[in-house]
Order: C-alpha cells, then structure tokens, then sequence
C-alpha cells in the first residue's frame, strides 16, 4: 500500500453531526489540540490510557517522570495534572519539564504519596 499526502484547509462533515460544529480549520486541528496525555497509577506504574507517552517511571513515593513519544519542540509548552483521589489533602504537580519528559509528585498534605494522575500536554512537536 503506497503512502500519499492529503492537502485541505477544513475539514467538514457529510451533515451526520448536529448542532453548529460541522467543520473545523486544519490549523486548528495542528495547534489547538493535546499533543499528549495520559492516565496512570504511581507504585508500580500502569498506564491506564494514553497519546504520544512512551512510559512513565516511578523513581521514589509519590516523585515520576513521565516520557513522551514524540517530543516537544522545546520545554516551553503547556501541560496540566489532576488526580483521582477521595480526599481533599492529595494533591499533583508537574516539575522539571523538559522537550522529552516532564518529572512530577503526588502528596498527601506534606507527604509524598503514590496516586493516580491525569496528564494533558499541549504545544509544538519537534
């Protein structure tokens, strides 16, 4: 099977959608969207589903990295964290982000701890 190039500028739908979205710029879909994400629980790592992460690694309680498939262009995009948790004292957070991976933690008050997360990135590709 040969590979080919499609060029178009928007992408429009045969009428099967209702309501008003109905077509969207390309532009949009190469700049306004996730370029990866992923959720997972800490311990032993699982990934639970993911987009453009090639694995995560537990390196202590609580402390990850995550690794992407496909880099960024920089360490200058945007990414946000979440947990599930049941309790109001755990919280995440993103560190050390580079084009490659980012490094996170999960704690509980002051106290670093294993979660699950929730990981959304979005920015250029290299």
């Amino acid at each position: 099977m040969a590979n080919g190039t499609i060029a178009f500028d928007t992408l429009s739908t045969s009428g099967q959608i209702t309501g008003t979205a109905k077509s969207v710029d390309t532009d949009y879909v190469v700049t306004g969207t996730n370029k990866a994400w992923i959720r997972y629980t800490q311990g032993t790592p699982s990934i639970l589903k993911s987009f453009n992460i090639s694995s995560v690694t537990d390196t202590s309680a609580g402390v990850f990295v995550t690794i992407f498939s496909n880099s960024f262009d920089s360490s200058s995009y945007g990414a946000a964290t979440s947990i599930q948790t049941s309790t109001h004292s755990n919280t995440s957070q993103l560190t050390a982000m580079t084009a490659s991976q980012v490094g996170g933690r999960g704690y509980n008050g002051s106290t670093a701890t294993d979660l699950t997360h929730g990981q959304i990135f979005a920015g250029d590709l290299a």
